[in-house]
């Protein structure tokens, strides 16, 4: 077995790994990459998004009208003087499992709520009330924004 190393690695067909004739591409000859033979087709920028949790997670402490941003995939409600008003504009946006936590309970009988522009919850109801600490919502959307509850946990009411 022996070592080389190179300044630059190039191909007419690519670049492949493994013993002769059985060769695994990893890279083609205008620099796509492949793993095991599958093309990766997701950007640089794409990856590390998808690895990095903490883009997809916020904690709304604001009381009044807040927009949750495309690609959140969780939501923490914490206002205990005064009800939090979210909104999602698509959940196409949010495509995958979403979850919702309310993380404090506004005083004076407010509620919290997050209301859905387009899309559902549930196929009927686009808006989602948190009454009490520690009240979620896990939904999964769909890619057209259609909505299935995966679990209801403490009463948010569905409307």
């Amino acid at each position: 077995m022996g070592y080389t190393h190179f300044d630059k690695v190039s191909g007419i067909n690519g670049v492949g790994v493994g013993e002769k004739g059985s060769e695994v591409a990893i890279a083609t000859s205008t620099g796509n990459l492949s793993q095991a033979g599958t093309a990766i087709n997701a950007t640089g920028a794409e990856l590390n998004n998808a690895a990095d949790v903490s883009a997809r997670v916020v904690e709304l402490t604001v009381a009044g009208a807040n927009a949750v941003t495309a690609g959140i995939q969780s939501v923490e409600l914490n206002n205990a003087t005064t009800a939090i008003t979210a909104t999602i504009a698509d959940a196409v946006n949010h495509q995958g499992i979403f979850h919702v936590k309310a993380t404090s309970e506004p005083a004076g009988g407010q509620d919290h709520t997050l209301t859905l522009t387009a899309g559902t919850f549930d196929g009927t109801n686009n808006v989602a009330t948190f009454a009490d600490i520690l009240d979620t919502l896990i939904i999964y959307f769909d890619s057209a924004g259609k909505g299935t509850i995966v679990e209801n946990v403490g009463a948010v009411a569905l409307s």
